[in-house]
């Protein structure tokens, strides 16, 4: 298993790309789930693994600091300035059916 614990580096490689995917990887790791094509599970040693569909690279959250961090840094990545990514997925939604 390849891993890194630099966020930057794994989202560049998991390239989310659009309001869905980004509200879903969100999903994901404040929700230790499987959701968007995004897998975040907690393993025996506490440490939270973040994968993506199709890609072997890892990236591992090594506190619940880090967790919040990475949550921020796809914010900050992605998402409209103090918007969460849910409500910009909800925009990007609306926007494609009008």
């Amino acid at each position: 298993m390849n891993t890194t614990f630099e966020f930057d580096e794994w989202l560049d490689a998991a390239d989310p790309c659009d309001a869905p995917n980004v509200a879903g990887l969100v999903e994901a790791v404040e929700h230790e789930c499987e959701f968007s094509g995004f897998k975040a599970e907690r393993a025996p040693n506490g440490k939270l693994i973040v994968s993506a569909d199709g890609m072997e690279l890892k990236l591992v959250l090594v506190s619940k600091e880090a967790e919040e961090a990475f949550v921020r840094r796809i914010h900050a990545r992605f998402v409209p300035s103090g918007m969460h990514a849910s409500i910009a997925a909800a925009i990007d939604h609306l926007n494609d059916h009008d």
